[in-house]
C-alpha cells in the first residue's frame, strides 16, 4: 500500500459532500495521493484512459468539477421551483433532431424525460428499464430521450455518426423516443434538465429519469 494510509470516513464525506464554499483542498490532495498509490499496486499505468469516458481528463479539472458540487437537481433537499408548472416540452425538443423511435407532437399527458450521455452507465442501465415502462403503460405515458455527451461540462458540438451507431447496436434496449440535442445545447441549456422535474430511480436507487405532467 505503501506510505499512504486508508482514507478516514471524515476524508470520505469532505471530499464526497463538501463542494463550492466547504471545499477542502488538503483533503483532495490526500485523496489523490491514496488513489495514486493504489493504481500502482494494480498495476493500471494511466487511470484517465478510462476516466476519460467520464469526461475527467486530469485531477486538476476533476478537481474544479468536485469544488462546483453536484448539478442542483442532485443535492440533498432540492426541490425545483417549478413543479406543479405546465411545461411545453415541444419546444425544448424542437431544435433537437429526431434520432430514433416515434414522433413526438407534444400532446401526451404524462411524459418520462431522459436526459443521458453514451458515457453514463446509470443512463445505460436505465434505456432497458424505460423503454420497459413504456410498454408496460403503452399509452398512458411517453418517454422521450435527449443525448448531450457533454450534458455536465462544457457544451460540445453532438458526434451525431457515432451516436446513430450506438443506437442502432443498442436498439433493444432504447426503443422509446430519442432526440439529439443541438451543438449549442438547447435542450440542456433550456434550464428544463435542472428546474422542473422529479426524479424516478430504479429498484437500485440509481436516478434515470424525470417526470414532467
Amino acid at each position: 500500500m505503501g506510505q499512504n494510509p486508508p482514507l478516514s470516513d471524515a476524508d470520505v464525506q469532505l471530499i464526497e459532500d463538501k463542494y463550492e464554499e466547504r471545499w477542502d483542498d488538503e483533503a483532495y490532495d490526500r485523496a489523490v495521493e491514496v488513489f495514486k498509490v493504489r493504481v500502482e499496486d494494480i498495476g493500471f499505468e494511466d487511470p484517465f484512459e478510462l476516466l476519460s469516458r467520464y469526461n475527467v481528463k486530469s485531477y486538476e479539472s476533476l478537481r474544479e468539477q468536485l469544488k462546483r458540487g453536484p448539478a442542483m437537481c442532485f443535492r440533498a433537499g432540492w426541490k425545483s421551483p417549478l413543479l406543479g408548472e405546465r411545461i411545453d416540452l415541444a419546444s425544448v425538443v424542437s431544435k433537437c433532431e429526431h434520432l430514433s423511435g416515434p414522433e413526438f407532437s407534444g400532446g401526451d399527458r404524462v411524459v418520462v424525460l431522459d436526459f443521458w450521455a453514451s458515457w453514463c452507465d446509470p443512463c445505460l442501465e436505465a434505456g432497458p428499464e424505460l423503454s420497459d415502462l413504456e410498454d408496460e403503460f403503452s399509452g398512458r405515458i411517453t418517454v422521450i430521450g435527449i443525448n448531450n455527451e457533454s450534458i455536465f461540462s462544457e457544451t460540445k458540438a453532438p458526434d451525431r455518426e457515432r451516436l446513430c451507431e450506438f443506437l442502432e447496436e443498442n436498439s433493444d434496449g432504447f426503443r422509446y423516443t430519442i432526440f439529439l440535442d443541438n451543438a449549442e445545447g438547447h435542450a440542456k441549456e433550456s434550464k428544463l434538465l435542472f428546474y422542473s422535474l422529479h426524479a424516478i430511480k430504479n429498484e437500485r436507487q440509481n436516478w434515470i429519469a424525470c417526470v414532467c405532467v
